[in-house]
């Protein structure tokens, strides 16, 4: 992971996290282990709302319903 990319940051759900535009990834924590992981994300309106994804350190499954 390139701290570089993230060059901006965004708020989802009053949280702050790093952000790469270009690619439209957060650097979002495991709700279980607080690994962070890079997560796709999707601008809706005037809100971003991100992928659930799998930790790359645990394989826990993150969602966000």
């Amino acid at each position: 992971m390139n701290m570089d990319q993230f060059t901006d940051s965004i708020t989802i759900d009053g949280e702050i996290y790093d952000f790469d535009p270009e690619r439209s990834v957060a650097l979002m924590p495991c709700e279980n282990c607080g690994h962070l992981n890079e997560v796709e994300v999707t601008k809706q309106s005037d809100e971003y709302a991100p992928s659930a994804f799998s930790c790359e350190n645990c394989g826990h499954w993150n969602s966000f319903d």
